[in-house]
């Protein structure tokens, strides 16, 4: 199993698989439907922007993650919202019942630890990180969907195979559920565990994936 370490300069991290398998592990557990999911392999991307140019789809179809921890306890909530709005910590404060002072972001450590991520690869999964946690998903998620990355790609994209290293040894017979309809617009698009892999999915597909008491939707974004 990879580990994540300190990279000397000019060095990508290493990235450890084991979120991105767990993930899709129980995404390919989901049956009657299958869930509609395409994946798309890129160079590492970190911030939003990056991975909207990466992926040919708007920015605010992007589901940004971001762990939030209260100050003074182990207590740590995964936030989800479009990738063109910030958190308002404040309003988080709110419903997770605490003052806004005691909201704050997450360290790097804290991160890898909680998620079994680097920055920049966190999927919008609370409930599916080694660490599990409660994930807020801002209201306005929902309308800002978009078609998935379309399949005429950059030369730097191409489609995520079985066959790819990071890809569960214990799911090499089993197929990806094929992605047929790309006129779609009701997806949300975000790295799944690793820099260099994006997932376009539609959002009551996340939400089956999420699990049905492991969110709250409520209004945390400015």
């Amino acid at each position: 199993m990879a580990s994540a370490s300190t990279p000397l300069e000019n060095e990508s991290p290493v990235e450890d698989y084991s979120t991105f398998q767990s993930i899709m592990r129980h995404v390919m557990s989901l049956k009657d439907p299958l869930v509609s999911i395409l994946l798309i392999r890129h160079p590492p991307v970190r911030t939003s922007v990056e991975a909207s140019n990466q992926r040919q789809v708007p920015l605010h179809s992007g589901a940004k993650a971001m762990l939030v921890c209260q100050k003074n306890t182990d207590q740590f909530t995964l936030i989800v919202l479009p990738a063109h709005l910030s958190c308002d910590t404040k309003k988080i404060a709110v419903v997770l019942g605490v003052p806004s002072s005691k909201i704050r972001m997450a360290t790097e450590d804290e991160v890898r630890q909680i998620t079994g991520c680097i920055p920049g690869a966190v999927p919008p999964f609370g409930s599916l990180f080694p660490q599990k946690v409660r994930t807020l998903i801002d209201g306005k998620m929902s309308q800002s969907t978009s078609h998935p990355p379309p399949l005429t790609f950059n030369p730097q994209v191409k489609l995520f195979s079985t066959n790819d290293p990071e890809w569960p040894s214990d799911l090499a017979h089993v197929a990806l559920p094929e992605f047929t309809d790309h006129e779609r617009n009701d997806c949300i698009n975000f790295n799944i565990g690793l820099r260099t892999v994006s997932c376009s999915i539609p959002f009551s597909d996340y939400l089956r994936v999420l699990g049905e008491n492991s969110y709250s939707i409520c209004d945390i974004s400015k």
